[in-house]
């Protein structure tokens, strides 16, 4: 059975149950009130017939003072200890009364009987006779008015009943749809998804918050994650296997250059061992780069620490300048501390300098500072510069400054430093901005907002605060 269709009939059942047994617990209700009431009038009314017949049991032949008291739509008769009776007084169309069987009762009691199908309430009373023995007054007294009224309130409820169930089974046919229609959406789209390839979301309608809607923004946000992930995944494939393709074929031509006349031509070996050494050590970084950028921003393992910007920049100057033998400046007035990944802080700044090294002969110069709004490491070049028109395109991947531009074109890097930059910003909670002027150099920056943004509480921890 389809799910429709179960939300459906388990729906539909419940309200009906609920419907009959309210309907139900009405009339068992309204029955029960009605007996006691009748019953109740019956014995008050003999209490009436009692008092009656005693003031006259004296002076009024017996069968004459049952005629007086006798109920109009019932019965009257003594019951004597003997187990004898008067002769009983009914009416007319109660005549089948008299037939019933009667025994004497010492203690006073009320019942409800049935005879002929008919309810009545039977009431015995003892009662001292003028001679002092105890007799049974025992009356009998037709229901048929008050079983008349609920026959029509039961035939009243169930019409109410039957009427009602109409608007509660489509109802739930409305509902099993209402329902339905969200998770229906999802298959749909789903096998859409399968048919054509093709990432596709649901339409949400509606400002609604119930967890239908929200069933369907979070498919939504599934989608977003997946079709990342695959957009990731086919850029790794198509860069890898685009930007791969030159350092192979140069290490493939080398090696079967050197396999060729290596032997012959000893001049040979140098040179192709160090453009294999170099092409294999460029292929290596661009590779982890490619990687770092195909990973999801929540799969970088970001550990935020309280980090000193001034102590990080120095560390990384000390060590970007014996790796490289340039000359760079540091610029730091005091401790800047930022709450941020210290591993990746020192990668991106370490993209930074790479970027000025290769495009610069001159020092380069890193400065720390910061104010009320923001902190920031800058990192300065007086090297070739950056076109103008190319300053929004500097982050794409791949993108390099046309080498025809500078004599530095085999400095150039794979294009991709800058990008994986801005990635690296992104999950730190920084921003990178460039200020570049052609022919004078490059001025990069990453900057932390002191505004309160998740995870960037700027604070100086205690032992700086010392």
């Amino acid at each position: 059975m389809r799910l429709r269709s179960k939300i459906y009939l388990y729906s539909s059942v419940l309200f009906s149950v609920l419907l009959i047994a309210v309907n139900l617990s009405v009339y068992i209700l309204f029955d029960h009130m009605s007996v006691s009431n009748e019953m109740e009038r019956v014995e008050a009314e003999t209490e009436s017939i009692v008092k009656g017949v005693q003031r006259s049991a004296g002076s009024i032949p017996p069968d004459d003072l049952l005629r007086v008291y006798a109920p109009l739509d019932g019965m009257l008769r003594i019951v004597k200890p003997d187990g004898t009776s008067s002769p009983p007084v009914t009416t007319s169309s109660e005549q089948k009364l008299s037939e019933l069987k009667y025994v004497y009762e010492v203690d006073r009691k009320t019942e409800r009987i049935r005879v002929s199908q008919t309810g009545y309430v039977w009431v015995s009373v003892p009662v001292i006779w003028p001679d002092g023995e105890v007799v049974n007054v025992q009356v009998v007294e037709s229901m048929a008015e008050t079983e008349s009224r609920l026959k029509i309130l039961r035939s009243v409820l169930i019409g109410v009943t039957l009427i009602a169930l109409i608007p509660a089974i489509l109802s739930s046919r409305i509902l099993a749809d209402r329902m339905m229609k969200p998770i229906t959406s999802m298959i749909r789209t789903m096998k859409d998804i399968l048919r054509s390839g093709r990432f596709k979301r649901l339409s949400l309608g509606g400002p609604s918050k119930d967890e239908l809607t929200e069933m369907g923004e979070t498919f939504n946000r599934m989608i977003d994650m997946l079709e990342s992930s695959f957009e990731r995944q086919e850029r790794f494939v198509s860069d890898a296997s685009h930007e791969l393709k030159t350092p192979l074929t140069i290490i493939e031509s080398y090696a079967s250059l050197l396999k060729r006349r290596g032997r012959e031509r000893p001049e040979l070996f140098d040179e192709a061992v160090e453009a294999i050494l170099s092409e294999s050590v460029r292929m290596r970084e661009m590779t982890e780069q490619l990687l770092m950028l195909a990973r999801k921003p929540e799969q970088w393992n970001v550990a935020l620490e309280a980090v000193d910007l001034t102590k990080l920049a120095e560390d990384s100057v000390r060590a970007f300048r014996s790796a490289y033998h340039r000359e760079i400046s540091l610029v730091a007035e005091k401790p800047t501390w930022q709450n941020t990944d210290q591993s990746k802080l020192k990668q991106l700044l370490f993209i930074l300098l790479d970027n000025a090294r290769k495009y610069s002969e001159a020092a380069i110069t890193v400065s720390v500072g910061g104010n009320y709004r923001e902190q920031w490491i800058t990192v300065t070049d007086q090297g070739i510069g950056i076109p103008k028109e190319e300053m929004n395109k500097v982050f794409d991947r791949f993108y390099r400054i046309d080498p025809a531009r500078t004599r530095m074109s085999s400095a150039g890097g794979s294009g991709l430093g800058l990008s994986l930059a801005k990635d690296i910003a992104g999950v730190i909670g920084a921003r990178i901005e460039l200020e570049s002027e052609e022919n004078k150099g490059t001025t990069a920056s990453v900057i932390f907002p002191i505004d309160g943004e998740p995870g960037l509480v700027n604070r100086l921890p205690a032992k700086a605060r010392s």
